[in-house]
């Protein structure tokens, strides 16, 4: 009898109490490292304000190397559930970026392909970089958190979302629109991985702003993402805000086939939306395994009936950041 009630007790704390227990605590971790990541952006976004306002003044800009603590993964229940484990890991190859548009200087025509190099020698190949920590949950849906190009971005296998929105504004008057987006590059590899703390440290080294007008083509801003929904979600957003353009008014076309991660469902291939003014589209690559994002603001053209406004200016902020994990990778600051 003893023993029949010792092992009914020991399968409720297996079956039971640990699940639940391990689910909460992983929940838990997850939206203290959101807070934890969005701390790093912060200080990111401080870096490249305070770099703007030494230019601004006439003043050398002296970088600072800032230090947020991320825990990476979540104890366990000793001898009942084993540590949830989480990768912290820099990537400067990933996520490329390009702006392209031609406009006019001094009555020539000046195309203007702008983008986040992988190196000072090859302006061809271009990158971003990403931050991403990605936390192998058991109980709790499996999560990646990830800032890049000044987003926070959160993704399970069911959706994703930016918590943390990038510089990216659109300012519409009678006449034109103004366009104001930022190219944050970073620099560094390698990464960290298990269940405790660790250092993410962070140094921009510059911040360089170009404000370009009499543009005289389409403006197209092209992605390279992991995260193309996360992106195609906030951009489209943000434009239908900017135009005043709601769902009846654009065609949209998602294409609801889906593609697996960490198991059934996952997210959507193809997603577009499309409109006289402006198309926001992303499209899952099966051969490279991510997703190309487009953005175009598109010209008037005769005879439709919507007047498209002119973009009568676009301002690109490039920013340089140095990154380290742990003591992992590329030091910072040296």
């Amino acid at each position: 009898m003893a023993l029949l009630v010792f092992l009914t007790f020991l399968s409720l704390i297996t079956n039971q109490y640990v699940p639940v227990w391990m689910k909460d605590s992983e929940a838990a971790h997850m939206g203290e490292v959101l807070g934890q990541l969005g701390d790093f952006k912060s200080d990111i976004d401080t870096q490249i304000l305070g770099a703007r306002v030494s230019a601004q003044l006439g003043q050398r800009y002296l970088p600072y190397t800032s230090f947020s603590t991320i825990k990476l993964g979540v104890d366990g229940v000793p001898i009942f559930s084993s540590p949830t484990i989480g990768e912290l890991q820099i990537n400067q190859q990933a996520a490329p970026w390009t702006v392209w548009f031609r406009y006019s200087a001094g009555g020539n025509n000046t195309t203007v392909p702008e983008g986040t190099s992988c190196s000072l020698s090859d302006a061809d190949q271009v990158c971003g970089g990403h931050v991403r920590l990605r936390v192998f949950n058991r109980y709790f849906p499996q999560q990646t958190i990830a800032y890049e190009n000044g987003a926070l971005i959160r993704s399970q296998f069911d959706g994703e979302v930016i918590k943390g929105e990038p510089t990216f504004a659109v300012f519409r008057s009678n006449t034109s629109v103004q366009v104001d987006f930022t190219l944050v590059r970073l620099f560094g590899s390698g990464g960290v991985a298990g269940i405790g703390s660790e250092g993410l440290a962070a140094r921009v080294s510059a911040a360089d702003l170009q404000e370009y007008t009499d543009i005289n083509t389409a403006v197209w801003v092209n992605h390279t993402s992991l995260f193309g929904p996360a992106w195609y979600r906030f951009l489209n957003a943000t434009l239908a805000a900017a135009y005043d353009v709601t769902t009846d008014l654009y065609q949209s076309n998602p294409d609801f086939t889906y593609r697996g991660i960490y198991g059934s469902g996952g997210q959507p291939i193809q997603l577009r939306a499309d409109n006289p003014i402006y198309l926001v589209e992303s499209v899952w690559d099966s051969g490279a395994s991510v997703y190309d994002v487009t953005v175009e603001f598109k010209l008037d053209e005769a005879g439709d009936s919507v007047a498209v406004l002119p973009v009568g200016a676009f301002r690109l902020l490039h920013a340089f950041a140095d990154v380290q994990a742990g003591e992992q990778g590329t030091q910072v600051g040296g």
